[in-house]
Order: C-alpha cells, then sequence, then structure tokens
C-alpha cells in the first residue's frame, strides 16, 4: 500500500452549538444534529487510521463543552494507537471559563493541543475568554510562547504532506509570521492552548429567497480563494469526505426538501472515500486529489467573500433576522 497522507482529519461528533455561525464549514448555524454514537465514532477512526497515514487529528462539530463525555472518548480512543501525534479540540471559547479544570486534566492526561477561535470580539468582551485561557496555561505549568505564531511550526508542519500538499502551500503563500497580534500561546511540543480571534466568515452559502443554491463557480478558484476547509478532511459514518460542506451536504438539504432538486445533483453524486468498501485505488485517488479541487468544489464561491461576524451573523438569537 502507498503512503496515503492526510494533514488532518476532522472526526465529527455532531451539530449543537451555544452559538449559530453563518456559513459554520460544518453547517451548525443550520443543523441540530446530536451526532454520531461514540461506537460509531470510534469505529471510524480506526477504519481511517487502517487506511490513511494521518498526521494530525481533530475534532469538529458543534461546540466540544456540549460533548465532554463524547470528546473524552474520542481522545482516549485515538491516544490508543497514536501516543505522540496532534489532537485538536477546537472551541469558540464562550463556556471556557466554566470549563478550566476540566481543560487542564484533560490536557496533562492526553496531550491535547486546545484552540480557541473566539467569534465574538467585535461585539463582546474578551477579557474572561482570554483570561481562561492563561489560567489554564499556567495551572499546565506552561510559560507563554512569543511569538505566538511559533505553534504552527511544532503542532502543525506546513513541509510535510503530500505534493499536492506542498503546491498547494507554495502557491497560497501562507505566512503565519503576519498572524493577529492578540494571538495568545502556551505550548510545550505539541500539546497546549492557543487563542486567536476570528471576525470573518468565509462564505459557503448562497441563498435565494431564503433557500440554499449552489455557487457553481470554477472548482479551481473556489478551493483556492474561498474554501474554509483546505487544511482538513471530514470523517463520518466511516466515510471521509473532502470537506465538512459536502459531508454535511445531505443532511442540509433534506431540512430544505431539496434532496430532488436539478441544482444539487451534481453535488449529491459526490463521492466520498467509503472505509468499508472503498477499493485501494479509490483510497489512492482520495490522498492524490485531497488538497487540490475536485468538481464539487464549485458547489463555493470561486472568490473570497467575507462575512463580518457581528451578532446578526454569530448569536442564535438573532439568526431570524439573516438574509
Amino acid at each position: 500500500m502507498k503512503n496515503r497522507h492526510i494533514k488532518l482529519l476532522d472526526a465529527f461528533y455532531g451539530n449543537k452549538c451555544n452559538l449559530a455561525c453563518s456559513n459554520c464549514d460544518s453547517r451548525s448555524d443550520e443543523l441540530d444534529f446530536d451526532g454520531p454514537s461514540i461506537e460509531s465514532i470510534r469505529e471510524s477512526i480506526l477504519l481511517a487510521n487502517e487506511k490513511f497515514d494521518v498526521e494530525n487529528w481533530s475534532m469538529i462539530g458543534g461546540e466540544p463543552f456540549l460533548y465532554k463525555d463524547k470528546i473524552k472518548e474520542i481522545i482516549k480512543c485515538i491516544r490508543s494507537f497514536e501516543p505522540n501525534k496532534t489532537i485538536f479540540m477546537s472551541t469558540n471559547g464562550m463556556l471556557l471559563h466554566k470549563n478550566i479544570d476540566w481543560v487542564v486534566d484533560l490536557v496533562k492526561e492526553y496531550r491535547v493541543w486546545v484552540q480557541v477561535c473566539n467569534h465574538t470580539p467585535l461585539f463582546m468582551s474578551k477579557d474572561t475568554m482570554v483570561d481562561a485561557v492563561h489560567t489554564i496555561g499556567q495551572k499546565l505549568g506552561l510559560e507563554e510562547t512569543i511569538p505566538a505564531h511559533l505553534w504552527w511550526y511544532d503542532v502543525f508542519s506546513l513541509e510535510t504532506g503530500t505534493d499536492n500538499w506542498k503546491e498547494y502551500v507554495k502557491n497560497k503563500g501562507i505566512d503565519f509570521e503576519t498572524r493577529d497580534p492578540n494571538d495568545i500561546t502556551y505550548m510545550r511540543e505539541n500539546w497546549g492552548i492557543h487563542y486567536m480571534e476570528s471576525p470573518v466568515f468565509q462564505t459557503i452559502v448562497h441563498k435565494i429567497n431564503g433557500i440554499p443554491r449552489p455557487f457553481n463557480s470554477n472548482p479551481a478558484d473556489a478551493y483556492k480563494n474561498s474554501c474554509p476547509s483546505q487544511f482538513c478532511a471530514f470523517l463520518h459514518d466511516k466515510k471521509i469526505y473532502k470537506c465538512g460542506a459536502l459531508g454535511t451536504l445531505e443532511r442540509l438539504l433534506e431540512k430544505y426538501q431539496l434532496l430532488d432538486d436539478p441544482d444539487w445533483q451534481k453535488y449529491l453524486a459526490y463521492k466520498p472515500v467509503d472505509l468499508e468498501t472503498s477499493t485501494e485505488e479509490e483510497l489512492d485517488y482520495f490522498a492524490d486529489t485531497h488538497y487540490c479541487s475536485v468538481d464539487a468544489c464549485s458547489m463555493c464561491p470561486g472568490e473570497y467573500r467575507g462575512i463580518e461576524k457581528n451578532k446578526i451573523n454569530v448569536l442564535k438569537i438573532h439568526r431570524h433576522e439573516r438574509q
């Protein structure tokens, strides 16, 4: 078997979230799916590890502090066969101050990388969240890493991966030394906690009169300019999808009763890697094409379309006011 490399694999645990961020790349603004069982997630993770060389593991929802038991079981499963690779736990940070000791215990026991992505800096004070990040770092016995962007080099190396990945990094011109000065990092090896602010969404949804429609853009332009999931593959129900948007598409269209809509058939025809039934050739093809565009990428816009993360676009109580 050839080396089938995945830079970052997101294990999906559910859509329940305390926010409803417009254009969430796992569609937690639209869906309220409680998620797969922990047994299904374990089976999916073990199959993915058998078929692919996963460099970094992650979990995607949803908000992890609403799934603490499931999150811990996912991490335990990964650590049962992979003692050293990075495990990301991403959170919007809104509940971080209420879960300081839980986070400290989790990181100490399983060496987890906690990624705090603040979606509310434009309209809410960040002091409580930032104080919690510093408290967790100090309780872990870590010193603050300055400059904060250094975590990218130890936790998420740009230099390793497939030829397509390296070509993508080269063409994208990624420069982590220009990261936001508000970033905060506490790190040892590949575990710790990082805080960042994210005041803008990347558009993945096109609605006409409140109904989702595909952009039908140029796939290469969409992947290069607007994809919010370029680093990540999406693991759900023993299948790996190119991204969370494709992995949650069928459930979104079911909500809007659009499963038979002609505009969406091209995208519903996208085939993820089935970890139980895919051939060796199909597994190789996914690995070879994951870090470049595929036809289904045209679902998203061909150019970057940023949306400000204001109250209307983030908070659940304002969801009905969105266009």
